[in-house]
């Protein structure tokens, strides 16, 4: 469906801040999830959203207090998978310029693959806006 050969990666030297545009694409045509399916879900991304800050508090108390960023001794560290991103021109120009955004709203330089991250976190937790997206892109189309 992607048009990609199965097992293709790109170079390890492609992201201008050692790290490479990935995606993981395993999506699998799904029905439309009943309302009982939708709530679940919420549930489920709150319950994670918990289990998340439970673990992240832990492992701060547990270095120092340090926030990650300082942590870590690499991009990667904390990573535990690399999965492939292939992006459209046009979300790669709102990438550049979310990025010189957010670099002048923090007062400092901010790694691509932590932006990415970042927006992909927030974007799980704002659904209906990313169903309106893939909504005009042509899923649900009638």
């Amino acid at each position: 469906m992607t048009g990609f050969k199965s097992g293709a990666s790109s170079s390890p030297y492609s992201g201008d801040d050692g790290t490479t545009d990935d995606e993981d694409d395993t999506s699998a045509d799904v029905d439309s999830p009943t309302p009982n399916q939708t709530t679940e879900r919420v549930n489920d991304r709150d319950q994670r959203r918990v289990d998340n800050e439970e673990e992240s508090s832990e492992s701060e108390s547990t270095s120092g207090g340090l926030p990650w960023i300082y942590r870590r001794s690499s991009i990667t560290d904390g990573r535990s998978k690399t999965v492939q991103l292939h992006l459209q021109e046009s979300t790669r120009e709102r990438q550049t310029e979310a990025l010189s955004d957010i670099e002048s709203e923090l007062g400092e330089s901010v790694k691509k693959a932590d932006l990415r991250e970042a927006a992909l976190l927030v974007g799980m937790d704002h659904i209906d806006e990313v169903a309106d997206v893939l909504r005009e892109w042509g899923y649900d189309f009638e």
